[in-house]
Parts: C-alpha cells; sequence; structure tokens
C-alpha cells in the first residue's frame, strides 16, 4: 500500500494478511480513504509493516458514479507520481484531502483540472499567469509559453509555432525583442484568464458547482498538462481518465 502522510511523506507499507476473509483491514484500506495509520518504522528501511488502520472518512466524489471514481483515482495516481518518499509536505496532504472529500462535481474533467492546479501551487511550480515576465503588464490575448513558464502581453508575444506552421500574436509595439516562443506555447484569451482566475480564489465547493464551455476546458488542460511535462518531475497523464465518458 501506498500511502502520504503529513509526517512521512509517502510510504510503502505492507498489510500483511490483508486479503484475507477475517482480515480486520478489509474495508479500511479503499484507495482514496483519510486515515490514521500506525506502522512499525525501522531506521534505514523504504518498506514497513502496517499495524493499525483507523478510517476518518472516505472519497465524497467516487460514491455515486464512474465519473467521480475516475477522477479520484486520477488525483491519487498524479500523487503517487509527483511525490517522493521521506519528503513530508502538509501542503500537498492538504491539497489532496479538499480535493477527495469534495462533494461530486457536475463537471468531473473540470474539477480534476482544478485539482491539478492548486498541486502545482503546492509544488511552488505554478506559473504566473498574470503578469507579462516581460514588462509585468497584464497578458490578456498574450502568450504563455510551458518550456520557460513564462507568460508574455501582446506586445510581447511575438510569433510562435503551431504543429508546422507558424502564427503570430497582433503586436502594436515591443520594448524588446520578442521571445522565442516554442510549439507548445499557447494564447492566454480574456475567457481563460477569467476561469485561471477563479480556479486560484474561488474555493472547490463553488467550483465544482461550475459548469465549463469544452473548448476552454480543453484549453485549460492543455496548460496544465504541458506545465507538468515541462516543470514536474515524475509526471504521467493518469490512466484513470480513460474511465471518463
Amino acid at each position: 500500500l501506498v500511502f502520504l502522510g503529513r509526517r512521512s511523506g509517502k510510504i510503502r507499507l505492507i498489510a500483511k494478511g490483508a486479503l484475507g476473509a477475517k482480515s480486520g483491514f478489509r474495508g479500511l484500506l479503499e484507495a482514496g480513504n483519510h486515515v490514521d495509520i500506525v506502522y512499525y518504522f525501522k531506521e534505514g528501511r523504504t518498506l514497513y509493516y502496517l499495524k493499525e488502520v483507523y478510517v476518518r472518512s472516505s472519497a465524497a466524489a467516487g460514491r455515486d458514479s464512474l465519473d467521480g471514481l475516475a477522477v479520484v483515482l486520477a488525483a491519487l495516481e498524479l500523487l503517487d507520481g509527483v511525490c517522493f518518499a521521506a519528503s513530508p509536505d502538509e501542503r500537498l496532504v492538504d491539497t489532496a484531502l479538499a480535493y477527495i472529500l469534495c462533494p461530486a462535481a457536475a463537471d468531473p474533467l473540470f474539477m480534476f483540472l482544478v485539482f491539478e492546479f492548486r498541486l502545482l501551487e503546492a509544488l511552488g511550480a505554478l506559473p504566473d499567469f498574470f503578469a507579462c515576465s516581460s514588462c509585468g503588464r497584464n497578458t490578456e490575448d498574450g502568450l504563455y509559453d510551458p518550456k520557460s513558464g513564462e507568460c508574455h502581453c501582446r506586445e510581447h508575444a511575438g510569433p510562435y509555432e503551431t504543429g508546422s506552421s507558424v502564427a503570430a500574436v497582433e503586436s502594436r509595439s515591443f520594448n524588446s525583442t520578442p521571445p522565442a516562443a516554442g510549439p507548445a506555447a499557447a494564447r492566454i484569451s480574456s475567457e481563460l484568464l477569467e476561469l485561471i482566475s477563479d480556479c486560484c480564489c474561488e474555493s472547490l465547493d463553488t467550483l465544482r458547482q461550475k459548469e465549463v464551455d469544452g473548448k476552454l476546458r480543453k484549453d485549460f488542460g492543455k496548460i496544465i498538462h504541458r506545465t507538468y511535462t515541462y516543470h514536474v518531475q515524475g509526471y504521467r497523464l493518469p490512466d484513470s481518465l480513460k474511465l471518463l465518458k
């Protein structure tokens, strides 16, 4: 079993006999449970034996639908990939716990993207989407380059690659040479910037009731996925997302 603990960080434990019909662990070790545990610790080891489990709560979003279960499992996959053994960080636990205990969302996939967004913040890898890295101005209708992790306003966006073609963002004047944005660069529309602002400021309970246009959600997902790809070690797209309709 893998646990993410406030004081232990990510740890791997053996639950001896847990699959037995008479085991006291049965029903307590479901994925996403919020638990208190007691385990046998020995210096120099990376694998320990589980002794006791006390369940505080279970994942709320995964109870009523396959989509709800899929996004909870996807969050756990993501955590397992980006968290490292013996590196405790309470911010990661708090971020994960708030998401897992949040009731089912109107748009489960969008809610998972919100979790990814807030996890980036907890990991210290969230870019500043609101200020141009060249001049500090608003980035609306500018560009985000995930490779550098920088955003640029319209004046400093310059040309950027999209697949095999080259696109250009309208420019009025340049105070410096436009950056050479890579093929993963994305335009920051006013709608996308507003959605990012909501993800920064609104509560999870408010965001779970929000329904987002499919194209906007896709654009939001792309910039998050590309940010993880370039800046978060151990990241890969969770397989559990394949369960979504």
